[in-house]
């Protein structure tokens, strides 16, 4: 058994992807059912809460980096609900910081309003991880689908090179307007895109206060 800190949830195109902090070591994991599915939509893990979970990673020839938090769960039982999730996450994570080209120790590939990582090129060891912006992220509505614009430098210009990223905001809370500099963020990579899977794009998973 392992005690396990719920640190998100995300929209899947079927079920939600849950994601945990192991407190013993400060490892991100993914909580996977033993049906290799996604978690179902009214799972009981909630964000905050502490679990004590027996799981096994997944074998090496189930994953493909820079997806490796994949933890298969086969028994779970409920501890308790934190009170300040931030302070904790603060004391315990990886952070990066700055702008968006600091993400995945800088492996991420910003393309006009994309980031994404290139699998040719060179791959995290880890699809998740905390960013504290020096820009604000600003909501925007695309299809009715939630994105948080954020401001960079790109040196494909010749001009002042600043661009807008626009990245897909997949956690379930209700998106709020803006994300100001400073906020803690989560952040982390979509599977690899069919039908080519050659990229695997940056997305905003959740924030906190």
């Amino acid at each position: 058994m392992e005690r396990v800190l719920i640190v998100a949830k995300t929209r899947m195109n079927s079920g939600v992807c849950v994601s945990g902090l192991v407190l013993s070591s400060n490892r991100g994991i993914r909580l996977v059912p033993q049906t290799r599915q996604n978690q179902p939509t009214d799972t009981e893990f909630e964000v905050g809460q502490i679990w004590d979970i027996e799981y096994n990673h997944r074998e090496i020839t189930e994953v493909e980096p820079p997806h490796t938090e994949d933890a298969i769960i086969f028994s779970q039982k409920y501890v308790e609900k934190v009170a300040n999730l931030h302070e904790i996450l603060i004391q315990r994570v990886q952070i990066w910081q700055g702008g968006p080209e600091h993400l995945f120790d800088g492996k991420i590939t910003l393309d006009g309003e994309k980031a994404y990582i290139e699998k040719q090129g060179a791959l995290p060891n880890y699809s998740t991880g905390y960013w504290i912006p020096s820009i604000s992220l600003t909501l925007k509505n695309v299809n009715r689908k939630p994105y948080y614009c954020a401001e960079y430098k790109s040196t494909k210009t010749n001009n002042d090179g600043t661009k807008v990223l626009s990245i897909p905001f997949v956690g379930l809370v209700p998106p709020v307007s803006q994300i100001s500099p400073g906020t803690l963020v989560r952040v982390s990579l979509a599977r690899w895109l069919p039908p080519y899977n050659n990229r695997c794009y940056l997305q905003v998973s959740g924030w906190y206060f």
